[in-house]
Parts: structure tokens; C-alpha cells; sequence
């Protein structure tokens, strides 16, 4: 057993092969009660040694979410607000990432098998930290006192890094900041954020950049007062509301609104702005990004949730009008429409504007399930950056040996550690990796034979979108 010192009191985690982990740590006090739907409060003194060998309860979710990661045996609750850490076990002052995970911030967990961070400690001496936050409308019911909830937690936890970490080996003034999809777009608007403002010093974004337009107060309010109706309920009385209730609430506000209905907006207060806005006026915080996207970003969503694509569809259509179709005839389905609507463009158009240095990339490595119709598809990449091949979720995506394709996961993954250490992702097998910037717009092309730099990669799509977006109607 090993044992670390808080400032809340000590925990006791393990080790073995060489890293030592402590799970289920809590960073801020349990947001129920009086605290639903209230900012994140310090954690809550303990005496003696807290067990922090299991994991604790994720965030209030639907069970049955596709690709949460969730099994009979995970605890569901509003008490979810703690992070793991894995660490080397010799050594201190090692450089410390932060992971934010994904699931449209509907779903999902820090704590899956997937993002063990074991490989990361014992193979580049990185300490990594993984958590929760709360989801849905818990994270971003907007209550007219405080708004994105959610992002809130996630400066919690950062700020427990900053003051913690170093009882765990990490150093505190050389973090990144880490995340997928709906992480990644937190780490967007963290950026914009002033209380996150000096609590990471780079971060990697993977597919997400915030949103191609994001929601407003206004929209916020809207939707607020839609869930306080149909729950019957003021805002004052939310402290009292079941949780399954305000769960079924989501889930039907979902399917009426999309997704976008329970994400991140801009709040005027806690998110001043949109993270594009924030680049162009300079208030954003001027750290290294390696961002990029998947080439197949919507083969995921067209396989498991075929829906989706024609909700896409219907809103571009009604956005757009005739100008649709034109777009439309730049790609080769509406799929990759939308994986460009949700994704590769609000992507392109941060990296256009950011003033610091940026490295793009885009995956091209093709899943061979699903008799290959997923293609390069919204999360196949998360298991070469975590090198976790064998990982029961990369074996459902990857589909065939996983020894195939061991070399780009192990290029992937010390890549993407070099920039975790140095803020230069260089010395990790891929070739000379150059800046991004609006002359050559270089972009990493990862391959499962091969990687290579291609300038301005899609630009086809790309200046199409420029035009639309530029037009005060759109």
C-alpha cells in the first residue's frame, strides 16, 4: 500500500509494475442537497487514511448509454465529483495530464478500464489524472444564479491538481490538460474561462473544439424554463426533485432538442465567450494545443445511432436552404457532413485564429469492424493514444489483430506523451510535425503504414464553410 497526503487527509492507494494508483479521490464535497445544482465546494476534511483502491460512482447517466462504458456493477450517482491518479513509483516533479472525458456530456466516466493511465506512468513517467464531472442537467441546467455547472467541476479538479499534486509525484506547474469529443470541447471553453485561467500550461484537444455555433444565455434560459415545466417544479425546489425524474426529463428534452440542449453555452459569466471569439479578441489563455479530428469522424454514429445523421441533415438543410445541396456535393455523405459540422470544421476554425502554437492532426486509421463501415470513426483513436489495444472497447471498434496495429499506437501514444513533456510533439516516431498557421495550414496524417505532413487537408470543404459562415445570415 502507498500513502499520499492531501490537504482533506490521507488516502491509501497500490502499486504494482512499477506505477502506484489511487482511486476514487474526492475533489470537491458531494453536489446534493443544498448543493445540486450549485458551484463545486472543497471536499470535505477526514481523519485517519482514506481507501482510494476502487473507483468511485459515476456521474447520473442513463444505464443503458451507448458507449458509456458502464456495467451492473457501476454505481450511478449524484455523489460523483472524484478522480484517480496513476503515478510513477520513483522519482517526483514528473510533468502531469489531466484527462476530460467524452460522451456528449450525457455519458461516460474517468474511471473506464480505457483510461488507466498506467502505460502514460510506467512507460514516460507522466503522473495522469482522470475525472468526473456532472452531466447532463445536472452539469448545465441553467438556474439563472449559476451557469455550466459541469465546467465548473472540471476547474475543481484542476485546482486540486495544482494544490495535491505534488504528493503524487506530479508537478504542478507543468500540466496538460486532456480530452475526447465532449472533453475536448470543455477544454475549449476552459480555455476562454477566467477561473481556469494559469490551472494547465497545454492541452490536446481530439475531436472537439467547442461548437460550430454555440448556445447562448438566452438559449439556456429556454430550455430551462421548458424543464422546470415539465417538472412541475421552480427553481427553488430543484434541491427536492428525484434524480430518475430530472434523468427522464433529459432524456426527453434529448429527443426533442438534440443533444446541444444539455452542453456547454456561454453564459456571460463562468464562459464569457465562444473559445473562436476568445482567440480573435486574444482573451483566451495563450497555451500549446495539439488538436485535430478522425477522417470517418460520423462512421460511428452511422453505424450505432443512424438517426443522428438525418437530424444533421434536417438542421443543414433548414440552416442553409438551397446553398445545402451545393455543400452537400464536396463530400461523399451526409455522414461526413455532419462529422465536419460537429467536429473538423469548429476544429479548423479555433486553430485558424489561436495565437499560440498548434499542432493538427487528423487519424486515417480504418477500423476493420463492422465490415469496415466505420472507416476511421469518432473515437477509434482513443485506444493508440492510451496504447490499450486489448482494451475490450478497442477490440469492438478495432475489430482484427490487435498486432497490427500495435506500431502506430505506440507512435501515437510517445507522441503524444513528448507533448505532454515538452509542449513540441517531436521524438515520438511520427515524422517533423510543423505548426499549424493560415499559409500552409500543415496537418499530420496518421495512417496505420504510414504518417505524413499534408497541407491544408480538405481544403475544398474548408473554404466552402469559410464562405457560408462568413455571411451574417449563417
Amino acid at each position: 500500500m502507498t500513502i499520499a497526503q492531501t490537504h482533506a487527509g490521507a488516502v491509501r492507494g497500490t502499486e504494482a509494475r512499477g506505477v502506484r494508483q489511487w482511486l476514487g479521490i474526492p475533489f470537491a464535497a458531494p453536489p446534493i442537497g443544498a448543493r445540486r445544482f450549485r458551484p463545486p465546494e472543497p471536499p470535505e476534511p477526514w481523519t485517519g487514511e482514506r481507501d482510494a483502491t476502487r473507483v468511485g460512482p459515476v456521474a447520473m447517466q442513463a444505464r443503458e448509454s451507448i458507449m458509456a462504458g458502464l456495467t451492473d456493477k457501476t454505481v450511478i450517482s449524484e455523489d460523483c465529483l472524484s478522480l484517480n491518479v496513476y503515478a510513477p513509483s520513483h522519482g517526483s516533479g514528473h510533468p502531469v495530464m489531466v484527462w476530460i472525458h467524452g460522451g456528449a456530456f450525457v455519458m461516460g466516466s474517468g474511471s473506464v478500464p480505457l483510461y488507466n493511465g498506467s502505460s502514460f506512468a510506467e512507460r514516460h513517467d507522466l503522473v495522469v489524472v482522470t475525472l468526473n464531472y456532472r452531466l447532463g442537467l445536472f452539469g448545465f441546467l441553467f438556474t439563472g444564479d449559476q451557469g455550466n455547472l459541469g465546467l465548473l467541476d472540471q476547474v475543481a479538479a484542476l485546482r486540486w491538481v495544482r494544490d495535491n499534486i505534488a504528493a503524487f509525484g506530479g508537478d504542478p506547474s507543468n500540466v496538460t490538460v486532456m480530452g475526447e469529443s465532449a472533453g475536448a470541447m470543455s477544454i475549449a471553453y476552459l480555455l476562454t474561462m477566467p477561473a481556469a485561467r494559469g490551472l494547465f500550461h497545454r492541452a490536446i484537444l481530439q475531436s472537439g473544439a467547442g461548437a460550430l455555433e454555440p448556445s447562448s444565455r438566452l438559449d439556456a434560459e429556454t430550455v430551462a424554463g421548458e424543464v422546470l415545466a415539465e417538472l412541475g417544479a421552480t427553481k427553488h425546489d430543484l434541491a427536492g426533485v428525484p434524480a430518475e425524474k430530472i434523468l427522464a426529463v433529459q432524456t426527453k428534452l434529448a429527443q426533442q432538442r438534440g443533444l446541444s440542449a444539455v452542453a456547454p453555452y456561454i453564459d456571460g459569466v463562468n464562459v464569457p465567450c465562444a473559445p473562436r471569439d476568445a482567440a480573435l479578441s486574444g482573451e483566451i489563455a495563450q497555451v500549446p494545443l495539439l488538436m485535430g479530428t478522425n477522417r470517418d469522424e460520423w462512421g460511428l454514429f452511422d453505424v450505432l445511432l443512424p438517426q443522428t445523421t438525418v437530424i444533421v441533415e434536417q438542421q443543414v438543410r433548414g440552416r442553409l436552404g438551397p446553398r445545402a445541396e451545393e455543400l452537400r456535393e464536396l463530400y461523399r455523405s451526409w455522414g461526413d457532413v455532419a462529422g465536419d459540422v460537429v467536429f473538423r470544421i469548429p476544429t479548423l476554425r479555433l486553430a485558424e485564429v489561436y495565437q499560440a502554437p498548434v499542432y493538427l492532426y487528423r487519424f486515417d486509421v480504418a477500423s476493420l469492424a463492422f465490415g469496415g463501415k466505420l472507416g476511421a470513426a469518432h473515437a477509434l483513436e482513443l485506444s493508440f493514444v492510451w496504447n490499450h489495444l486489448a482494451n475490450p472497447f478497442s477490440a469492438m471498434l478495432l475489430g482484427g489483430d490487435p498486432v497490427l496495429f500495435q506500431p502506430v499506437a505506440l507512435r501515437m501514444h510517445d507522441t503524444w506523451a513528448k507533448f505532454i513533456r515538452t509542449a513540441v510533439p517531436e521524438g515520438g516516431g511520427l515524422p517533423a510535425w510543423p505548426r499549424y498557421d493560415t499559409h500552409r495550414r500543415a496537418t499530420m496524417i496518421i495512417d496505420r503504414d504510414d504518417a505524413r505532413v499534408e497541407d491544408d487537408a480538405g481544403g475544398h470543404q474548408r473554404r466552402m464553410w469559410e464562405a457560408i459562415l462568413s455571411q451574417p445570415s449563417v
